[in-house]
């Protein structure tokens, strides 16, 4: 499990509570919905590409198609594909 701190200013704190009821859970509720909406396009992607070239799909439930993905090189990560980009 991973942890993120925010540093916010009473000024941004007080823009959320303009926004939100509780801007922490507002905040966490977000970062969560975000993962969970990659993670989905992490198992099409995953899935569509092994279906694609005809290969099995042997990774099974949502965690272990993600660290597949990764292990495979379907997808990389952001910072890995900067990095790539400014080396051409």
């Amino acid at each position: 499990m991973k942890t993120i701190t925010v540093n916010l200013t009473d000024t941004q704190w007080k823009a959320l509570q303009y926004v939100a009821e509780d801007p922490e859970d507002w905040f966490n509720g977000w970062a969560q919905g975000r993962a969970d909406t990659a993670a989905k396009d992490i198992v099409r992607l995953y899935t569509d590409t092994k279906v694609q070239n005809n290969q099995a799909i042997t990774a099974v439930g949502t965690e272990a198609i993600v660290q597949a993905a990764y292990d495979e090189k379907i997808i990389q990560t952001v910072v890995d594909s900067n990095t790539i980009e400014k080396s051409e």
